[in-house]
């Protein structure tokens, strides 16, 4: 009898097994998430939070959630601005997060009201396809971690994951795996 649905516990260890063809995937991450897009970083990482949420992945939430609250919490403390409030800046991303809701939810509802309502937060265009690259690669990300029944980290392996994506990203993360995996 196989054990293959116990088999994982991280999903880079689900990539490393299939490197040839998830190093790709890692790749993409490391670009949508990381790059300096129209997006920042934070916002990507609470679209990719609550996307998981949405799909019932809390091994995706808990990480992508903490790396949002993290990276607001540098923000914070790094702006010139005192006593600066996060919330006043994420009313802008209101409309972000709705749009991210219906192409999660029920892409087919998806109306230009709900593409004006992002543009008139002054958001270019191409906004609308890198909030839908975000959703997607979060589904995929859900689809694997939930497939391969891989559980929720603990709050310590999770805060640790949290502070090696902030410094290394998607790509450091799976040399570090790599390294890890050639010294067993």
């Amino acid at each position: 009898m196989s054990t293959f649905l116990n088999k994982y516990t991280s999903v880079y260890n689900v990539f490393l097994d299939n490197w040839s063809y998830q190093s790709q995937y890692v790749l993409f991450l490391e670009k949508l998430m990381y790059e300096e897009t129209i997006l920042p970083t934070y916002i990507k990482e609470m679209i990719f939070a609550y996307v998981s949420e949405l799909n019932g992945c809390t091994y995706c939430k808990d990480i992508h959630r903490g790396i949002s609250k993290e990276l607001i919490k540098e923000i914070e403390k790094n702006s010139s601005l005192e006593n600066i409030s996060i919330s006043s800046i994420q009313e802008e991303f209101k409309a972000v997060l709705a749009f991210s809701h219906k192409v999660n939810e029920d892409i087919d509802s998806i109306t230009q009201d709900d593409v004006d309502s992002i543009l008139e937060n002054g958001f270019q265009e191409n906004v609308i396809s890198e909030i839908i690259a975000i959703c997607s690669a979060a589904q995929y990300m859900n689809t694997t971690v939930r497939a391969h029944k891989i559980p929720a980290l603990n709050e310590a392996i999770n805060s640790a994951s949290v502070r090696m994506m902030i410094q290394k990203g998607y790509q450091g993360l799976a040399d570090y795996m790599i390294q890890k995996r050639n010294k067993s």
